[in-house]
């Protein structure tokens, strides 16, 4: 079932609710993978069949990925979808010849604009006063602080945090119904904004392939142990379990 919303217009953007209807099954027709299998199963995917995304379950991960989390709901990620065969080889020449982007039937470009999120924070700040989320007579203020915040550091770390946080959903998603991804960070950023016609000021953050994988998944490579990475109260404060 196609995903659905409902859009109400703001000053500067148009706003949607939660998606309504989505498919709830894979592709192949078996129950939704739960998100603990997900994050087991889910593989670079290294080669794609040709098999076309059908359409519903391309909207539904573009609608999940737009329900990411992000600082202060400003949303700064956009993304262009690339299926044309002849966009996608183009698209290979920028991302250093990987195969992978012109076997894939869908690739996503995931970039944000630099200052983008300043010209939609009005219309952002004021839907979330209609809808009961934000305090109308601190509203101002909570825009003062969230300028402040975001000036003070570099604009590239605060859109690539957040943008990223939109495509694991994708992935996450996309594994869910029964799809294959890749993510990819090795491009040409100055190519793939040409070629795309992205704004120069738009920080280029990585692409998306999603598809069907052709072949066997690569092998897991293992994982660190927990108390390699968690610690317990402080830095290198050993992690018991307890």
């Amino acid at each position: 079932m196609k995903a659905t919303t409902e859009d109400t217009l703001g000053k500067s953007g148009t706003f949607q609710d939660k998606p309504a209807q989505f498919p709830t099954t894979q592709i192949n027709g078996a129950p939704l993978k739960p998100i603990t299998q997900v994050l087991l199963d889910r593989r670079a995917t290294p080669h794609f069949k040709s098999n076309p995304v059908p359409q519903e379950y391309l909207e539904a991960i573009l609608h999940f990925a737009g329900q990411a989390p992000s600082g202060f709901n400003l949303q700064p990620w956009r993304f262009v979808v690339v299926r044309d065969r002849e966009a996608r080889h183009r698209l290979q020449k920028a991302a250093l010849n990987q195969s992978k982007v012109s076997e894939a039937p869908v690739v996503i470009i995931a970039f944000a604009v630099k200052d983008e999120w300043k010209m939609r924070m009005d219309a952002i700040f004021d839907e979330g006063v209609r809808r009961g989320a934000n305090d109308a007579g601190i509203v101002e203020m909570q825009k003062a602080s969230a300028t402040k915040f975001l000036g003070s550091f570099p604009p590239a770390v605060w859109l690539n945090r957040h943008t990223m946080i939109a495509l694991t959903t994708m992935m996450l998603v996309a594994e869910a119904y029964g799809l294959d991804t890749a993510p990819m960070e090795g491009f040409d950023a100055d190519a793939v904004r040409r070629e795309f016609s992205l704004p120069l000021e738009s920080e280029v953050i990585a692409l998306l392939a999603i598809g069907f994988g052709k072949g066997p998944d690569k092998a897991y490579g293992g994982r660190l142990v927990l108390n390699e990475f968690v610690s317990k109260e402080h830095y290198g404060g050993p992690w018991t379990g307890q």
